[in-house]
């Protein structure tokens, strides 16, 4: 069974209650993790695209045996430079972020789908195997038709979808998240201004809240994923909130740890507190008391459409030639033993990046 490697031990213990502050700050937009924030960001696009394409050229003496490397000698036009410019973008173009980012996320791409499946398109014809569909078909993670008042991009996720009976595994619905979020990266306006989760944990039961899948879920959408993570909403917490949320706290970004914001009360009141986060009720879902109907089975259906189209121009690997010409004309200008570089240094896996400093603290909104 594939594993994928997440370098931190989900804590087992009950976490104790947390407790809540009286405001609620603003939702911050997407900075760099903690070891990067005192590098400057290339101001000039072009210019860290060029600067990033040297990061990665050293990775011939530094990394490589990273995925990353594996899979551009193996098929380089994934890497073209739209792909680079979504992890320059996510990190505010600082090159070393954005670099690091990359790394990290072809490490959790092959962990997750295996080193076939991870050069395959991103759909059900692809990289999603075929034990993947039972998890697809719950809806955990849907994406919602409308976008916020700012234009980000909108992800639902509903605990209570999450059937623990039906006999799928962990990694089956991880790769279901990783799709949706490669969907949600299809829309250049989300790409651009990043993307708000509102969980919607009112109907889910103890049994339906798995660690395991909390934190590496967490993982790869706050971590690993070339997309600004820009606002987190929890609506209607249910009875387990005391034993996921503290979780959820430190394994978030640092950017979004301190911007949480959890809405109790009646659901009047909470949509009352949605739209003052430029939330409307004509943008969210039903459940919440919105008027979005959602319509999970037919967006799945239109999904498999697309995703055929996709699949009918899949690339196919390079012949060697090609690969090694590929690899040099991106690679032309690193040097060969750069300053300061890390020689021998190991790639480093997918993790989930722990709170720095600081008490996990909730702000709910109250009635």
């Amino acid at each position: 069974m594939t594993k994928i490697t997440i370098r931190m031990q989900v804590p087992q213990a009950e976490t104790p209650p947390v407790e809540s502050d009286a405001e609620d700050p603003p939702i911050s937009s997407r900075g760099t993790t903690p070891e990067h924030q005192q590098q400057q960001p290339c101001l000039d696009p072009a210019e860290a695209l060029d600067q990033l394409n040297v990061e990665l050229g050293q990775l011939r003496e530094t990394r490589s045996d990273s995925a990353l490397y594996r899979a551009y000698s193996m098929r380089p036009q994934l890497f073209d430079d739209d792909h680079k410019k979504a992890f320059l973008h996510t990190e505010n173009y600082v090159v070393k972020a954005a670099a690091d980012r990359m790394v990290t996320y072809w490490e959790a791409r092959a962990d997750l789908f295996g080193e076939e499946r991870m050069l395959l398109p991103m759909d059900k014809s692809g990289a999603l195997k075929g034990e993947d569909s039972l998890a697809l078909d719950q809806g955990l993670l849907q994406l919602l038709p409308q976008k916020d008042l700012d234009g980000r991009g909108l992800i639902f996720f509903d605990p209570s979808r999450h059937d623990t009976k039906l006999g799928y595994s962990n990694e089956s619905m991880l790769r279901v998240i990783w799709y949706i979020m490669h969907v949600a990266m299809e829309d250049p306006i989300v790409r651009d201004k990043g993307f708000v989760l509102i969980v919607y944990p009112k109907q889910c039961t103890p049994e339906q809240i798995d660690r395991d899948l909390i934190a590496k879920g967490t993982a790869i959408i706050g971590s690993v994923m070339p997309l600004r993570w820009r606002g987190f909403h929890i609506c209607h917490p249910c009875s387990s909130y005391n034993k996921y949320f503290p979780l959820v706290k430190m394994l978030s970004p640092t950017e979004i740890k301190d911007n949480i914001v959890v809405h109790f009360g009646t659901e009047t009141h909470v949509l009352q507190c949605m739209a003052d986060y430029l939330l409307p009720a004509d943008r969210l879902p039903t459940e919440l008391g919105g008027r979005v109907e959602l319509d999970y089975t037919k967006w799945i259906s239109d999904r498999k459409l697309l995703d055929g189209k996709d699949a009918l121009i899949a690339s196919t690997p390079c012949p060697v030639a090609a690969r090694q010409e590929s690899l040099d004309k991106v690679m032309e200008d690193a040097p060969k033993s750069p300053k300061g570089s890390a020689k021998g240094k190991k790639s480093s896996a997918v993790a989930a990046r722990p709170v720095q400093s600081g008490a996990a603290t909730a702000r709910p909104v109250q009635s």
